[in-house]
């Protein structure tokens, strides 16, 4: 009797491992699959740089078109700032949540980034380029404006990329400052959500930080995005100087986060 007690507590026992092992693994596989495979379900080519490299625009593979919330990510536009591009990259590494919409672009200003250099080729900060509140200034300035509205090809890809994608939400990536900035004409709610998901405070950004005599921003492509369109809210997200990778990764978790929550 007792050999027949410890046969069946053993068989239990190794039934119980069993089970647990299958659903460990059920779990493993559903999680490992969460996210489709990387890539890009769709590119296109929204402009080119004045030495006629093309800015692409990549819808993430699992991508769907009709979600609530169309999600555009731009990795830099300043061509001395390159780490938002290290969040493309780790975005560009699995596909999107269920439901969801990303696109990102990952260089806005591809001659800046050869030349390492805030400026476009034509010596013009895009960020300055945009036919909303813009200014003339100096040429000699890192700020400078350029000879005109949207007068460099780069600003046109980026405009063109936001008429064309329709996002509901834009997260554009700079640096130095390690914080937030205010979405222009919105509610800080994105900047907020975003602050309590990565850690970086959410805070308004003075323009003299950028060199800015009046201490007011001019022609930046957040100004235009949300004078422009109405269902859209486009942040700014400044880096530090440098970033770990795993707060690279915790912010590319954030821009699955907010993709996926409408509200945010």
């Amino acid at each position: 009797m007792r050999l027949k007690f410890w046969t069946i507590l053993i068989e239990s026992a190794l039934l119980i491992v069993a089970v647990v092992g299958i659903a460990s693994a059920i779990n493993i596989w559903q999680n490992s699959s969460s996210y489709p495979d990387g890539g890009c379900q769709q590119t296109l080519v929204v402009g080119k740089s004045v030495k006629g490299i093309s800015i692409e625009a990549c819808q993430l593979n699992g991508s769907n078109p009709d979600a609530e919330n169309t999600l555009l990510v731009i990795g830099t536009i300043h061509g001395d700032e390159p780490d938002g591009k290290r969040v493309i990259v780790e975005l560009e590494a699995s596909g999107t949540p269920k439901n969801t919409n990303i696109w990102l672009i990952r260089d806005g200003n591809p001659d800046g980034a050869n030349l390492a250099t805030r400026r476009n080729a034509n010596e013009v900060d895009i960020n300055r380029n945009f036919p909303i509140k813009w200014k003339p200034s100096d040429p000699l300035a890192r700020t400078y404006s350029g000879p005109s509205p949207a007068s460099e090809p780069e600003t046109l890809a980026l405009m063109n990329a936001v008429t064309t994608i329709k996002p509901t939400r834009i997260v554009v990536f700079h640096q130095p400052y390690a914080q937030i900035d205010c979405p222009p004409e919105r509610s800080t709610a994105i900047s907020d959500r975003l602050s309590q998901l990565t850690g970086f405070k959410s805070e308004c950004i003075p323009g003299e930080k950028s060199g800015s005599p009046t201490n007011t921003y001019t022609g930046t492509f957040t100004i235009w995005a949300n004078a422009t369109f109405p269902e859209t809210t486009a942040v700014t997200f400044e880096l530090g100087l440098t970033t770990m990778d795993a707060k690279i990764h915790t912010i590319a978790k954030a821009m699955r986060t907010i993709a996926a929550d409408p509200s945010s």
